[in-house]
């Protein structure tokens, strides 16, 4: 591990493993362990999802057994299957043909009506439109990364997106919209189409504004390089916001710290920043 040099601040990344170490859960110190190639034990990850996981394929509201199952929370344990390259399990497929059931005729995904009686935030409302862009986005994003960017699936979904994107190349609803979107089209249409320049072009104008972690992993799979200003103002953000514990704290409470911390981790990883 060594220690990384932006302007006068330096990340620590043993600081970071050592939180997580000590503060994670049972998955979050797995998930460390394969991000530093320590540890491969299908087992694991495998026990927890299908632990979790629903009847229909689903995954239940904030990851809490017997609720019922919610979008946002299906693509978050969607997003650790692919993190952990089990996209050929049987917990993987199952969460596939649950996001093919559910999508609409339109081609989006909308939260599930059920969540109503947990009181979600109000990025997570069903039937919102604002909510209901970038869960279409995310999701699409993420099955792109499973290999059905062929599917019938996706081109609706994208059709769907592309239908609420701005004369300025912006998407519909929230800012995060726009930059999950930049991340599809830049695996579908490729990082230098028109779709991927205009919303990068409002990325820049609005980065303070942005989950850095979250932006780096969407650049990424757009395949926007480090020297693009947006991902370079992430990458710089991230490594100046580090705690002097190690860790990355999260805006949802001290609870996600230890995952906030992996999150950023992952992101500046792929970056090749440590």
């Amino acid at each position: 591990m060594r220690k990384f040099l932006v302007g006068d601040r330096k990340m620590n990344i043993q600081k970071a493993t050592s939180f997580v170490e000590n503060n994670g859960t049972a998955i979050e110190k797995y998930c460390l362990n394969f991000l530093l190639g320590k540890e491969r034990n299908d087992r694991i990850p495998l026990t927890y999802l299908k632990g979790l996981q629903n009847n229909d394929g689903g995954f239940p509201y904030n990851n809490q057994k017997c609720r019922v199952s919610c979008i946002n929370t299906t693509d978050v344990d969607l997003s650790l299957i692919i993190e952990l390259e089990l996209e050929s399990s049987g917990v993987s497929r199952k969460v596939v043909d649950y996001l093919f059931w559910v999508q609409r005729n339109d081609g989006s995904w909308t939260e599930n009506e059920g969540i109503k009686q947990y009181d979600p935030p109000f990025w997570d409302l069903p039937n919102d439109l604002n909510t209901t862009i970038w869960l279409t986005a995310n999701t699409t994003s993420l099955l792109v990364q499973m290999g059905y960017q062929n599917s019938g699936v996706v081109k609706r979904a994208a059709e769907f997106l592309l239908r609420n994107r701005d004369n300025h190349g912006r998407f519909a609803g929230f800012l995060l919209s726009t930059l999950i979107s930049v991340g599809v089209f830049g695996q579908l249409e490729g990082r230098d189409s028109d779709i991927v320049k205009k919303g990068l072009e409002i990325l820049e104008e609005n980065v303070e504004k942005l989950d850095s972690a979250w932006c780096l992993e969407n650049l990424h799979v757009a395949g926007i390089p480090e020297e693009r200003p947006v991902a370079r103002k992430c990458i710089e953000k991230l490594v100046a916001s580090q705690e002097n514990d190690g860790s990355w704290k999260s805006d949802n409470g001290n609870e996600f710290t230890a995952y906030n911390t992996i999150n950023v981790l992952k992101a500046l990883r792929k970056y090749r920043i440590w």
